[in-house]
């Protein structure tokens, strides 16, 4: 029998998406299925893909964008390598590349069309781990910040939000970056799973995932 490739499951999405929840779901149905796999959620200490030591609040200057894009880059290109070398055949990372990428470096104003090199770039080092994309699509933002703050409350993680105006210009910031997220998932050639999330139908949702994860990743194991 010959090596398995290995492979790489990208959990990804706005905060509040359900992608930690479902990351680690995934981990467990693998392990079920006996594949050995190393899940990273987006907390964890020491995070492979994750800037130490640096602190960057805009990407608008040409010089900073290019240091973030520097180390970025290093740090994926280190992570695959490592991900390579590891008997572990699947990878799940949740959140990162995304969310905490490319959504941030948006956010903090970065060209666009510098960004969506960068997004490429980062599609082709990651390309050994034959990675797949689960990707939770919030069709309404401002109403999901709502949402989710009324389950976590106001101030938790990225987000302080009290008034209609804080809801309504997280919503517009957001929705712009969601927006532009979801031009670098359409043009990524890979297969992907893309939950347009309007009503919160996590039984649904968790069903798709598991027939999605079956069908590219355990069936490609046998």
């Amino acid at each position: 029998m010959g090596v398995r490739q290995k492979k790489l499951i990208i959990m990804d999405g706005m905060p509040g998406s359900g992608k930690t929840t479902s990351a680690l779901r995934v981990a467990e149905q693998l392990s079920a299925w006996n594949i050995s796999n190393r899940c990273i959620v987006e907390l964890e200490a020491e995070h492979p893909l994750f800037i130490y030591g640096y602190s960057f609040d805009s990407l608008v200057e040409e010089e900073q964008a290019e240091l973030f894009i520097t180390l970025l880059l290093e740090k994926y290109r280190a992570f695959v390598q490592e991900r390579l070398e590891h008997e572990d055949e699947v990878t799940i990372i949740e959140s990162v590349m995304l969310q905490d990428t490319i959504n941030s470096a948006h956010h903090m104003g970065m060209n666009s069309d510098k960004l969506r090199h960068f997004a490429v770039s980062l599609a082709k080092i990651l390309a050994p781990l034959n990675p797949v994309l689960i990707y939770f699509y919030q069709m309404d933002v401002e109403a999901h910040w709502r949402f989710i703050c009324s389950v976590r409350g106001n101030e938790w993680g990225p987000v302080s939000l009290h008034t209609d105006d804080d809801f309504r210009e997280a919503g517009e910031l957001w929705s712009s970056s969601q927006t532009f997220v979801r031009t670098t998932i359409d043009a990524w050639d890979i297969p992907k799973l893309v939950i347009e999330n309007r009503d919160y139908r996590w039984d649904e949702y968790s069903n798709d995932i598991t027939a999605f994860v079956e069908a590219n990743v355990r069936d490609s194991r046998q």
